[in-house]
């Protein structure tokens, strides 16, 4: 087994990292120059309510279809044409619309945005099989999570300044830029092993549901979607709050927030790079064992500022939580495209981000009302939630093993 990427691979892992830092760029000023605009509009908190809440049910439905075209189309192809028409639209946004019509422009366009990311992020994430060897595969995820990372504490930085200086329209027209350049550099993909296509004539929801029958018959990689499902239930609940932890911790001297945010930007960064010096495919225990160990880092951080009053103290509970979660996500991605056949991949992934999308609120309103938000006791019940799922999920696999 070779353990260096090949010159092509290499070549192929600069173009989809830069292709991948540049998109995620645009998205965090597309989001940030109109979460501000719609912010200082009349009623702009309905407004924002629902530019962030129109993608959801669309993207869930629009998933599963994304994953038919991936795996019937080429999937290079695909992600390049969504790319140039989400370019397009935030250009034509930025140009011809109206000032007085911007409110409802913005909710449209991301509702069609969304649409073209659910044809989009299926492709994305299995033509990684045709640019790298199966045995290299987590290494191009790690260095993904790596440069995402990167962007995610830099960029919010960089949409403000372009914002500020040049103003929202200015800040559309470079999104839609980025997003033609970000779909230029997967063009330029080098295919390695493309799979076989052969044309069907089967019917759409026909192929969602051999998809979706493909996923029940893995047994390996029903459970690990059912539990990433769970996870990202449980996830949620942290989500929201985490921002409620200045109230939480009141009486520190730090910003509680502002030193959480930091201190999960460092452990996501961390894990990123432990992730690159693991050689093995990952197995569903492994997988199972890493949110056990998150779920370990995040119990005593309610514990641990009784005891000492120091948010610092908490952050290293924090970012241990993300390092753990960073190298979990990876790893599973890499898991479901080495495991997954070819010839379902796209599906298989379209079927992950729509349940993904659909438990996140799900979550979020469970705990909204589950929980006093500004309790830190919820912190060590969240911990408690993700060791106990993972106990159960890994006695659980070791039996249904046993009986195979």
């Amino acid at each position: 087994m070779t353990t260096k990427l090949s010159h092509t691979e290499k070549i192929n892992t600069v173009k989809v990292t830069s292709s991948n830092v540049i998109s995620k760029f645009g998205d965090i000023l597309f989001d940030y120059v109109n979460s501000v605009f719609l912010s200082s509009v009349a009623n702009g908190g309905l407004w924002l309510s629902l530019y962030q809440s129109s993608e959801v049910f669309i993207s869930v439905i629009f998933n599963f279809l994304g994953g038919v075209l991936s795996d019937t189309g080429n999937r290079k192809k695909i992600i390049w044409h969504c790319d140039l028409i989400s370019g397009l639209v935030c250009i034509l946004l930025a140009i011809f619309i109206p000032h007085v019509f911007f409110i409802y422009a913005i909710i449209i366009i991301n509702i069609i945005l969304a649409i073209i990311s659910s044809y989009r992020s299926p492709a994305y994430k299995a033509v990684f099989r045709e640019i790298v060897q199966k045995e290299h595969l987590n290494q191009v995820n790690s260095v993904l999570e790596i440069a995402k990372q990167v962007i995610q504490i830099t960029g919010p930085i960089g949409a403000l300044i372009i914002a500020h200086f040049f103003g929202n329209r200015f800040a559309l027209i470079f999104d839609g830029i980025s997003f033609i350049i970000s779909g230029l550099l997967i063009r330029k993909l080098t295919i390695l092993s493309a799979p076989v296509k052969k044309k069907s004539s089967k019917k759409t929801f026909s192929q969602i549901r051999e998809g979706l029958n493909y996923i029940f018959h893995n047994r390996e990689i029903l459970i690990i979607i059912t539990f990433s499902s769970i996870v990202n239930f449980v996830i949620a609940g942290y989500n929201l709050i985490l921002p409620f932890s200045t109230y939480a911790f009141s009486d520190s001297h730090l910003k509680a927030y502002a030193v959480l945010l930091t201190a999960e930007s460092i452990g996501g960064l961390l894990g990123a790079t432990a992730s690159t010096l693991i050689k093995k495919t990952p197995t569903t225990n492994k997988l199972l064992f890493l949110i056990f160990l998150d779920g370990l880092a995040l119990m005593p951080s309610e514990r641990i500022y009784h005891l000492s009053h120091s948010i610092i103290l908490v952050a290293i509970c924090i970012s241990l939580f993300n390092f753990f979660l960073s190298i979990f996500n990876i790893q599973f991605m890499t898991f479901v495209q080495v495991r997954t056949d070819m010839n379902y991949i796209g599906r298989v992934f379209g079927t992950i981000f729509s349940v993904a999308i659909l438990f996140m609120p799900i979550g979020t309103f469970f705990f909204k009302f589950a929980f006093n938000l500004q309790n830190p006791n919820n912190y060590f019940v969240l911990g408690s939630l993700l060791t106990f799922i993972s106990i159960i999920t890994i006695i659980l696999n070791t039996i249904f093993k046993s009986k195979n």
